[in-house]
């Protein structure tokens, strides 16, 4: 339950601090007090989503805290257990918890007993202590998305419906895969012929060697020029060596030296040109050796020639395509083996995708079938819920149905399950039961959703219940029959209640009074706990707008109707 509220600059709130208490607490007050305002900061410290210009003029922040309590020691839902488990929170006092929102120009902070989370979170952790029922439900009331919700909320297996949106999330992954991969197909063919192509025209070249272009256009240079360069080595060598018709120069060296090394003997200085002329005969002997081997090898080879030509018209037409060096044809050939185990892994990732295709469809399917048949389930025990509050409501002619609307074979399923949910409702005998938006007032939409909260209270977890106005355009019988139903409520749960119904304000366990004052040309809104005094004065001003005495016996009258209703067996009843 909700013990504890401070709130601190919100809005027209500048300082406010309840203490609330079990059973039902009334929020009451003149329209326009700020009952409202009260409920939304609430709701801010439970999570929701709030703007920044709720911070109170003047102020550079609002802050709400909201303290919870296990009734009678009893631990925490499991669910909420989790969500603490899982954001590492321990509580800081046994059997309490505390929400926190801070709002700032810069944002907001929410914390839980003092740890950072982030505002996703505190409003998983708000949503298992708070339900918050508004005028504004009655529009969602008629909404086929809520009306599953709640469905869901009464069968208690959110956990289905988690499984099947997993589930159907990755079918749907994978659905999308095997369309691109299929809608791909023909051009990964195409893609593939000429990857092919271009692959057996570079392996038919068998390049193995990126030098090899620039060794043959060498060798053929060679071949082209082979006469040239034999008489050139012929030239040579006779020259140098073997000159049959002059003497060669090495002859030639060979004298000089000889003479050199005669005078040397009667001079020393000549020793040293004779050494070095020695030397020179020495590099003259091998030049000639060299020629003559180069001159042996050189022979006219047109076969050769031929050979080399088309090779080299070979490569030069791979060069044209993907050079500019045998080292980028390669290259490119390595790329388009690349692209082809691409190719042959996409189509081996298809067959792959429509085998793991299958298993989730089977998963989907297994999923939304569990959870259709929860749903009926829950359906019903809703439905017959539902019609025995209406009855206590002052509608015992209302009858209520849960439709399950299977989708259409073409695409049989969704997120969120198998089949649409739609609330039917007659109110009235003989008339047929039509989809809920188009049948109920505003005071039999009210008590229909009342009716659905009570019978959703049976089986949640949620401690304390908020009630927004919902009893607006009720009265006479059916304004008691509220008052009993949120009464019976509060027997269980604790029940805070905004109402301008005296008949539901004499049920209450706590009245807090909220009013409007204005000083220094600001607006502030106070928040008190009335005494059973003051309660008296207040319903009978509720009631007709004065506090003359009779209309203070009516409103004694009232506080005592209430007090023998709540002590009564029969109002124990969810």
């Amino acid at each position: 339950m909700l013990s504890s509220l401070s709130i601190q600059n919100f809005l027209l709130l500048e300082r406010v601090q309840l203490t609330l208490q079990t059973g039902m607490c009334l929020l009451a007050g003149e329209t326009g007090a700020g009952k409202s305002i009260l409920i939304d900061a609430l709701d801010a410290a439970l999570g929701a989503r709030v703007s920044l210009d709720v911070i109170r003029k003047g102020a550079d922040r609002a802050m709400i805290e909201a303290t919870f309590k296990c009734a009678d020691g009893n631990p925490w839902p499991t669910e909420l257990q989790r969500l603490l488990n899982d954001e590492g929170i321990k509580e800081q006092v046994a059997g309490e918890l505390t929400l926190c929102r801070e709002i700032t120009a810069r944002g907001s902070r929410c914390r839980v007993d003092g740890q950072l989370v982030t505002q996703s979170s505190l409003r998983q952790i708000g949503t298992q202590l708070v339900t918050i029922v508004s005028q504004h439900e009655h529009q969602r009331l008629g909404e086929s998305e809520f009306q599953r919700h709640l469905v869901d909320r009464r069968g208690q297996h959110e956990h289905l419906v988690a499984e099947v949106e997993e589930a159907y999330t990755q079918f749907s992954e994978l659905l999308a895969q095997k369309h691109q991969l299929l809608n791909n197909q023909q051009q990964r063919a195409r893609e593939e012929d000429f990857y092919r192509f271009q692959l057996a025209e570079i392996d038919a070249a068998q390049l193995t060697e990126p030098n090899e272009y620039r060794v043959l256009k060498a060798e053929r240079l060679r071949l082209v020029n082979a006469e040239t360069l034999k008489r050139a080595c012929e030239q040579g060598y006779q020259s140098l060596y073997a000159g049959e018709q002059e003497p060669s120069l090495y002859d030639q060296t060979s004298r000089i030296v000889h003479t050199l090394s005669e005078i040397s003997e009667y001079d020393p200085a000549f020793k040293r040109a004779t050494d070095s002329l020695a030397g020179v005969q020495e590099v003259i002997r091998d030049i000639a050796s060299d020629l003559r081997q180069h001159l042996d090898s050189l022979e006219s080879d047109p076969a050769r020639l031929t050979q080399v030509e088309s090779r080299l018209d070979q490569l030069t037409d791979l060069l044209r395509k993907w050079g500019p060096d045998l080292s980028a044809v390669i290259n490119h050939a390595d790329e388009l083996r690349e692209k082809l185990a691409a190719i042959h892994r996409d189509e081996a990732h298809l067959t792959t995708v429509d085998s793991e295709l299958a298993v989730a469809q089977h998963t989907l399917e297994a999923a939304s079938r569990a959870l259709t048949l929860a749903r009926h389930h829950a359906a019903e025990q809703l439905e017959q819920a539902v019609q025995d509050h209406l009855r206590e409501l002052e509608l015992p002619r209302a009858a209520f149905f849960v439709r399950l609307r299977p989708h259409p074979q073409g695409k049989p399923f969704r997120t969120y399950g198998a089949e649409d949910i739609e609330f039917e409702v007659s109110l009235n005998a003989g008339e047929v039961a039509r989809s809920l938006n188009k049948t109920a007032s505003g005071g039999e939409m009210a008590r229909v959703l009342l009716a659905i909260q009570s019978a959703l209270a049976a089986v949640d977890g949620v401690s304390t219940l908020v009630f927004d106005e919902v009893d607006t355009g009720i009265s006479g019988r059916a304004a008691r029959a509220v008052a009993d139903k949120l009464a019976s409520l509060a027997r269980h749960r604790q029940v805070l209640c905004i109402t301008h119904l005296p008949a539901v304000a004499a049920m209450a366990d706590q009245h807090v009074h909220l009013e409007k004052q204005i000083r220094n040309e600001q607006t502030y809104v106070l928040a008190r706990t009335l005494d059973e005094s003051e309660r008296i004065q207040e319903l009978a001003a509720m009631a007709g707008g004065f506090a003359a005495p009779a209309a203070l016996d009516h409103a004694a009258e009232l506080r005592s109707q209430a007090q023998k209703f709540k002590s009564s067996p029969v109002s124990r009843k969810d």
